[in-house]
């Protein structure tokens, strides 16, 4: 967390000096007071409004904060919808006095470049020096995978120095190595003499499913057992979440109703004539406490694309799906029916997305604890989704459980809407 505020920090040092440069550029020395008082305020409002838009593209994210083409993507689409939220606070919502036309270019610009350059300058520190040492103990997949996965991110804040088969070996490195944080498998052979002269020595001692689950936001399926689930699944919440998700829940599909609507009539007539086929679609899913229940879609694949059984979909390029199906996919309004879905209580607005029946009894013979996602209401959005994005295999499911057991075990009124706020980016860029 205090790396992510690091991030944050940064932008505000960019938009600071962005703001100052642009006074510097536009005004003269006479009137560098007038202008800040001027624009102080409503700059304000414009820079935290720009904050909610990169948290929303995930620019914040300590595991895709590397610069790749990816990355890169997703910071040009925030950095346009910033100048769009500018265009629209300073022109269609005149409430700030002000219209800088050329100011407001200038101070996307000059952010731009600077949020860059401290993104680029942030990611090599964590890189390289604002890391922990890590020593590892065990020998299990799980480990060797969250090892080869903090190698390749040391930006999440641990750096390996040691990996050991047991805790024997550990004392000879601890004068050499300050402070480390010991990641200690369940499966490892440990005496609890050793593990408390560990304590002793002031090392912090945590189980590989914690380390998973702190620096990585998902647990792993193999350290799920009856005493996880008993002591951190909880199925039921507080009132106060409850009956706040129920009543946004609600008001929140009535209002994706009424907005798209008029997207939904065009499509409805564009699916019609194209082969004159059904426009929706019930497709059958497992909901809370594994109850069958039909997702309205509307149809993007070819009349009986099923008749040979259900398949796993292939992607955008999957043959089945129809010419206004590409579309209505790629602008993600074939899901919108499923706000009816919301207001009969089937899914929630967040939640394990539901899976098909046919897919749900072979996932739970391969994944163990896979009926666990169906103790909480499904959702239209989710955790796995904006973390992971669709699962097109088996193995793709069990890496989306993972995220879901996370979700399930710390779900939240401020989780929930950050999950929303991010499938907005997902929206844009999928």
């Amino acid at each position: 967390m205090k790396r992510t505020w690091l991030i944050v920090f940064g932008d505000f040092l960019s938009f600071l000096i962005s703001f100052l440069l642009l006074i510097f550029i536009r005004f003269k020395s006479n009137d560098y007071l007038f202008a800040i008082n001027l624009h102080t305020f409503p700059f304000i409002i414009l820079y935290l409004c720009w904050v909610l838009i990169f948290y929303i593209f995930g620019l914040y994210d300590l595991v895709t904060i590397r610069p790749t083409i990816p990355y890169f993507k997703r910071w040009i689409i925030a950095l346009l919808c910033s100048f769009a939220i500018g265009i629209i606070l300073f022109y269609f919502v005149p409430i700030f006095g002000i219209s800088p036309k050329v100011n407001l270019v200038i101070q996307v610009a000059l952010f731009g470049f600077f949020s860059f350059l401290f993104r680029r300058i942030i990611y090599s520190i964590f890189a390289k020096t604002l890391t922990e040492p890590a020593i590892l103990v065990g020998e299990s997949e799980t480990l060797l995978e969250l090892e080869k996965t903090i190698k390749e991110n040391p930006q999440i804040g641990l750096r390996i120095i040691k990996h050991f088969k047991n805790t024997k070996d550990i004392d000879a490195h601890l004068e050499e190595i300050k402070n480390p944080v010991i990641i200690l498998d369940k499966n490892t052979e440990a005496s609890e003499e050793s593990v408390l002269n560990l304590y002793k020595k002031g090392v912090t001692i945590i189980d590989t499913a914690k380390a998973y689950e702190k620096y990585l936001f998902k647990i792993p399926v193999a350290y799920i057992d009856m005493s996880f689930i008993i002591d951190n699944v909880n199925a039921r919440k507080n009132i106060l979440y409850t009956s706040f998700i129920f009543i946004t829940d609600r008001i929140f599909a009535i209002l994706l109703l009424i907005i798209t609507s008029p997207f939904l009539i065009i499509s409805f007539i564009f699916i019609y004539l194209h082969d004159k086929g059904p426009i929706f679609y019930a497709q059958k899913r497992v909901g809370l406490n594994g109850k069958i229940f039909r997702l309205y879609k509307l149809r993007s694949m070819i009349i009986d694309s099923e008749k040979d059984g259900a398949k796993w979909c292939t992607g955008p390029v999957d043959a089945r799906i129809t010419p206004v199906g590409q579309v209505i996919r790629k602008l993600h309004i074939d899901e919108i029916p499923q706000m009816i879905n919301i207001l009969k209580g089937d899914i929630s607005l967040v939640g394990p997305r539901p899976e098909r029946p046919e897919f749900v009894t072979p996932l739970e013979g391969t994944i163990p604890h896979y009926n666990l996602r169906h103790i909480i209401r499904p959702g239209f959005t989710g955790w796995a989704q904006i973390k992971y994005g669709y699962a097109r295999s088996k193995e793709d499911s069990k890496e989306k459980f993972e995220y879901d057991l996370y979700y399930i075990k710390n779900r939240n009124i401020f989780l929930d809407l950050g999950i929303v706020l991010r499938t907005i980016q997902i929206i844009f860029t999928h």
